[in-house]
């Protein structure tokens, strides 16, 4: 097939009933190609579905290594805030966030990026949403 065979000029598009279609096929495959090669931080940060496993094992590292700063009781503040409802309702934490704060810490909090795995990371969330 020769080169100008395959490619087909919009120009020659515009008459035909299919130009709309194609529009929407060009945008779809614009769009395609976005998804394909732009970063996406949230996919590459974690690969965890939150279900009930991955909830117990984040419960068991909240115990290990949070329950002594944080509670999960609504309103009972120890070193730092309580936990519950974190990720609900209008003020909710998205998990991004948290992860960055699990990372690098903040004000009385330190960072613990050298003491959580990326999984025990995963796994804390997933038990964050269940509270």
């Amino acid at each position: 097939m020769n080169k100008s065979m395959a490619t087909i000029s919009p120009m020659l598009l515009v008459g035909t009933a299919s130009f709309g279609a194609s529009i929407v096929l060009l945008g779809a495959f614009i769009l395609l190609l976005g998804a394909l090669f732009s970063p996406n931080p949230s996919a590459a940060q974690s690969s965890a579905a939150y279900t009930p496993a991955n909830a117990h094992a984040g419960e068991q590292v909240f115990l290990q290594k949070c329950f002594q700063c944080h509670s999960v009781n609504p309103g009972e503040v120890r070193i730092g805030p309580t936990l519950f409802h974190v990720m609900k309702g209008p003020k909710a934490v998205p998990a991004a966030q948290i992860r960055i704060q699990l990372r690098d810490g903040k004000g009385k909090m330190p960072p613990f990026k050298d003491l959580l795995t990326p999984e025990d990371v995963d796994h804390v969330i997933a038990y964050l949403h269940t509270l």
